[in-house]
C-alpha cells in the first residue's frame, strides 16, 4: 500500500466521528434556538429593561405582576395596559438609574380579570416617562409555593397572616394550637 493511501486513510478513521456526529444534529439543534431558563419573559431591549415578567393568578379573578425593571435613566410608569386594558397605578412606579426593581412582593401591579388564567399569555405594556411604551408578553402562571412572596392585594408585603386572611384553602388556628405553638417556638421556657 503506498503512503499515499495509507495517509488518506488514516485522515478518513479520523475524522469520521465528527461528521457523523454532525448529522444527528440537523438544523433543529437546541445551538439554534433561543434559550430561556426561567419561566418569566425577558426584554432587553428599549428604555426599561423587563427582567422575569410574569402574571400570578390569583384564584380570585385578579392576577399580580411579578418581575424585576430597569432603566439607564430615570423613568416614571403611571399606567399599563393588559391586553388592550388600561389600568391607572395606585401609586407610581419610579425606577432610579441602573438599579434593579423588583415588583410583587408589595402588589404594585394588580388587574382584574375573569377570562385570563393560569396558562395564558398576555400583552403588558408599561407607559413610562419619558422613555415612552414598553411591551411584552408575559406568562400567566398558577399561584404555587414558589410564588407565596407576591402579594395578592395592592399595597402590602405578602406574610403568612395575609396567607391566611385571603387563602380559604388554608386551616385557621385555634387559640390552643397558637399556644401550643408559642410554648414549642425557640427561645421561651
Amino acid at each position: 500500500m503506498s503512503t499515499r493511501r495509507k495517509l488518506a486513510a488514516i485522515v478518513l478513521a479520523a475524522s469520521a466521528p465528527f461528521a457523523l456526529s454532525a448529522c444527528g444534529t440537523s438544523f433543529g439543534a437546541q445551538t439554534n434556538q433561543q434559550y430561556q431558563a426561567g419561566i418569566g419573559a425577558n426584554l432587553r431591549t428599549g428604555p426599561i429593561g423587563v427582567y422575569n415578567g410574569v402574571f400570578v393568578d390569583n384564584g380570585n379573578g385578579t392576577l399580580t405582576f411579578s418581575g424585576a425593571l430597569l432603566s439607564e435613566e430615570k423613568q416614571t410608569i403611571d399606567s399599563v395596559s393588559v391586553d388592550g386594558t388600561s389600568k391607572e397605578l395606585a401609586q407610581p412606579i419610579t425606577l432610579d438609574p441602573e438599579l434593579l426593581l423588583t415588583l410583587g412582593p408589595k402588589g404594585e401591579i394588580i388587574i382584574k380579570s375573569d377570562e385570563i388564567s393560569a396558562g395564558d399569555y398576555v400583552t403588558i405594556t408599561f407607559a413610562a416617562q419619558p422613555g415612552g411604551d414598553v411591551e411584552i408578553e408575559v406568562p400567566v402562571v398558577a399561584r404555587t409555593e414558589t410564588y407565596e412572596s407576591v402579594a395578592k392585594r395592592p399595597g402590602a408585603e405578602a406574610t403568612p397572616a395575609q396567607e391566611a386572611e385571603t387563602d380559604p384553602a388554608k386551616p385557621e388556628t385555634d387559640e390552643q394550637g397558637a399556644r401550643e405553638q408559642s410554648d414549642t417556638s425557640p427561645g421561651s421556657n
